[in-house]
């Protein structure tokens, strides 16, 4: 739950965000690299808002195109010619704990002023941090939960449109499991339902969240058959160049099968490990239903939340060193 000084806090928060979406009339919504639902659904909520109650500005949101949640779910990424950037605007960011992952992060030095709204912890390293002004609880399921919070208690103001609060109540579906993960509070679900009462069709979207076809069962056939469970708890699957040229995916579908195996008898941690062309090395994805996971993802440079974390690794001769790691959790990372 929020405690009160939180709400306190957000109030004057919220005050300060809708001072600055009025005083510019330039406004870019930027969210992280590899889009997930909340960060689209973040994203998207807040640009679309924006648009519903001031549509005389100029908005924009930007960042990479995904594979299957586009054009259904969310319409495909804009392009914004970089002389636009050179103009006075105010940037406001979704989802983004640190700067390397914020995806259009070179333009982000002209904007006049950044907003930074979020649900990660602030990174440790000063080069990674970024924005005038947060908006940060990271004990919070989801970044669209807090832009909802937002909209919603401006709602005597300012309408929340059906589509804005589709792509919110996406954002908060997809980050909290449809509401399975442990940091799903009674606050998450009054807001959802709060969603909900504006008339969208949840039997829609979670039909377009989840729908599958014969290749991502082909990708699910792999990580079956392929995966390694170590006498510790440790799951892990890893896919390849190769292995996904083989299979027709992409990168950004690697942990799309994570949580299948979440809940195993036997299963302490899952962990999915993704080869990023793009960036020349292999993307991990960690989860858990009770072990505390975030401190082995920044033992390897990346972060996240307690049962949901992420970090890289420069190749497989790494990999070892990571599951001993997660293997060597132990109770005392139980929660």
């Amino acid at each position: 739950m929020f405690a009160e000084k939180e709400f306190e806090q957000l109030h004057n928060q919220f005050k300060y965000l809708e001072k600055k979406i009025k005083e510019y009339d330039r406004i870019v919504v930027y969210r992280h690299t590899s889009p997930d639902f909340d960060a689209l659904g973040s994203q998207m909520g807040l640009y679309t808002w924006i648009k519903d109650n001031f549509p005389n500005k100029e908005v924009h949101f930007v960042g990479e195109n995904h594979p299957t949640f586009m054009p259904v779910l969310f319409p495909y990424a804009e392009e914004v010619p970089e002389e636009w950037f050179h103009q006075p605007h105010l940037a406001l960011t979704t989802d983004v704990s640190n700067l390397p992952r914020l995806s259009g992060k070179d333009f982000l030095p002209f904007a006049k002023e950044v907003i930074k709204i979020d649900h990660h912890p602030i990174p440790e390293k000063a080069e990674e941090q970024f924005g005038d002004y947060l908006i940060v609880y990271p004990e919070r399921p989801a970044a669209a939960e807090l832009i909802a919070l937002f909209a919603l208690s401006r709602n005597k103001k300012y309408v929340l449109s059906q589509l804005a609060a589709r792509y919110l109540y996406t954002g908060i579906v997809g980050d909290t499991s449809r509401f399975l993960y442990q940091d799903t509070d009674g606050a998450t679900l009054r807001i959802a339902a709060d969603l909900l009462d504006t008339g969208i069709d949840k039997t829609w979207i979670y039909d377009e969240m989840y729908k599958t076809d014969l290749r991502r069962i082909n990708i699910l056939k792999y990580c079956l058959n392929n995966f390694v469970l170590t006498d510790k708890g440790t799951c892990y699957y890893v896919l390849t160049k190769e292995t996904q040229e083989a299979l027709n995916m992409t990168s950004d579908e690697g942990n799309l099968h994570i949580n299948t195996f979440r809940n195993m008898d036997g299963v302490r941690v899952v962990c999915s490990v993704t080869w990023d062309e793009k960036k020349q090395e292999y993307r991990v994805s960690l989860r858990s239903g009770h072990m505390v996971v975030a401190s082995v993802a920044n033992m390897f440079g990346g972060g996240g939340h307690d049962f949901a974390a992420g970090c890289k690794l420069k190749s497989l001769d790494e990999l070892p060193s990571l599951v001993a790691a997660l293997d060597a959790l132990d109770d005392s990372a139980k929660r």
